[in-house]
């Protein structure tokens, strides 16, 4: 027997919370024991019914400590500058500058790394080209942002979007760039990193003499790099034709600037009003698909002077209650109209019976066959039997073993993030059919639940010393910015742990 182990930091910058999972206690159980609250009223309730607000990180608190450690951090460079190498040997391990994830940096103009409170090897090297998930290279990018005043950045690290504070500072002659930084992971900020990642690699690319329609293919890719969960790029030239677009491929080369939500308000001319009246990006929100939505925009130029805009939207009220809220209407539907009748619903685009924002039903057939699809219609009449995740679970084979046992949730990995689908039977004579609908929830608890049942199918599924490598991994596919996979026996002993980029 081993015990699966996470190490998660929630509500509070300090407060470090420690969860066993056990390979033979059911994981629900588990998650519940570990994550039950503290206050009475909500003693009882699940953990992934636990609304947003109950596990929210305090984004302000959060920032106001990055700001505070920094400056810290400078006031100590700036009283002791006959002891640099003492100075950036406290910052890289003296606990008094490590507040639970939040750690300083320090880099000098060409990009040679002084001290790095998460990883000590980069200490002395040269991070001017480092890269991140997006090709981007974020060391020059945390430097160009100090020498033009600091202040904020946001980019990827450790596979996660990421939101630093940084400064410059000068001693004894020379200039360095002093920075901390913290993993909001909250779909808000996944969005501003999503458009500003994209919006920096057309800038780049475009700087290299490439076409844009080249930065654009890598946009629309729906398997790519910018495509997270339900999060997904589209890109317009303000004459409103269609460049990218990674849900809906086929609208690239359409005019739609007239498009409009359920209110009326034209979507993209919005935007592009917006935008001409500032450099910055801009946040709009309308409704789309009964739903809420927060769409974030940020104008681009092309080599010949012609303006684009990158956008990227979510729902904020696409939740877990409403998942199941959907699945029960369905359900219901089935019953009363039929299934012909219901599925015909499901896969009309224009019918938003069965939908919210991003939410939509899927029916399947008990052998895996699909006979309704509110996403992409393409996809009826295939059969998913053996369709794999990307950790290589038979995702669909799954929904349909636990619908048929219970109604409840499955969890896998699709479209480079964790998703969860709450399946239901649904019985007409002698017949019986599985409703679906699934959501990809970016919070922090969310995310690390969904990290350990997944490290915990992984270690099931393959030879323990190939998941423990991979748990160790510093940028592998079980780390997520500020949270990583640690492994224990019974007897206590350690066989996988990785702590702010340091293996044990």
């Amino acid at each position: 027997m081993n015990t699966v182990k996470k190490k998660i930091c929630i509500l509070s910058i300090l407060f470090v919370n420690h969860i066993n999972y056990v390979q033979d206690m059911p994981v629900r159980d588990a998650v519940n024991k570990a994550f039950r609250p503290t206050n009475t009223a909500a003693a009882n309730v699940p953990a992934q019914q636990l609304s947003a607000d109950s596990t929210a990180v305090n984004l302000e608190a959060k920032r106001q400590a990055v700001v505070s450690l920094v400056g810290k951090g400078i006031s100590y460079m700036q009283s002791n500058a006959e002891h640099l190498d003492q100075i950036f040997n406290g910052f890289t391990d003296n606990p008094d500058f490590i507040l639970g994830e939040l750690y300083l940096f320090v880099y000098d103009e060409k990009g040679v790394c002084f001290a790095h409170g998460q990883q000590k090897d980069f200490v002395w090297s040269n991070m001017w080209e480092y890269r991140d998930n997006y090709g981007l290279p974020v060391v020059q990018n945390i430097i160009k942002k100090a020498q033009t005043g600091g202040g904020w950045l946001t980019y990827t690290w450790r596979n996660a979007t990421k939101v630093s504070y940084v400064q410059s500072v000068d001693i004894n002659g020379k200039r360095y760039v002093i920075g901390c930084g913290y993993y909001p992971h909250a779909k808000e900020d996944s969005v501003v990193s999503l458009v500003k990642s994209a919006s920096a690699l057309f800038a780049e690319l475009t700087h290299q003499g490439k076409a844009v329609e080249e930065a654009f293919a890598i946009m629309s890719y729906p398997e790519g790099q910018f495509v997270l969960g339900d999060l997904y790029l589209y890109a317009l030239r303000f004459d409103g034709i269609v460049f990218a677009q990674a849900d809906r491929p086929g609208l690239i080369g359409k005019n739609i600037i007239d498009a409009q939500d359920a209110n009326g308000i034209k979507i993209n001319q919005l935007i592009i009003e917006k935008l001409e009246e500032t450099n910055q990006g801009v946040w709009i929100e309308y409704v789309s698909k009964k739903a809420p939505k927060k769409t974030y925009a940020q104008k681009i130029t092309d080599s010949k002077g012609k303006h684009y805009f990158i956008a990227c939207g979510y729902y904020p009220d696409a939740d877990r209650k409403r998942t199941v809220d959907l699945v029960r209407l369905a359900y219901q539907g089935i019953k009363a109209n039929g299934l012909i009748a219901t599925k015909n619903i499901i896969n009309d685009k224009k019918e938003d019976q069965f939908r919210y924002g991003d939410l939509y039903i899927e029916l399947y057939t008990v052998n895996g066959v699909c006979l309704a699809h509110g996403n992409n219609q393409d996809l009826v009449d295939q059969n998913f039997w053996d369709a794999v995740d990307q950790d290589g679970k038979f995702y669909v084979r799954n929904m349909i073993n636990k619908a048929l046992k219970e109604s409840g949730w499955v969890d896998y990995k699709l479209r480079n993030f964790f998703k969860s689908t709450y399946v239901q039977k649904v019985s007409l004579g002698t017949d019986t059919y599985i409703v679906c609908c699934g959501l990809y929830p970016i919070s922090k608890r969310e995310t690390t639940i969904l990290m350990v049942k997944t490290a915990v199918d992984f270690f099931d599924a393959y030879p323990r010393e190939e998941a423990f490598k991979d748990f160790t991994a510093t940028s592998g596919k079980f780390v997520r910015g500020d949270l990583g996979i640690f492994v224990f026996d019974f007897n206590g002993l350690c066989f996988a742990m990785i702590s702010f980029g340091k293996t044990f």
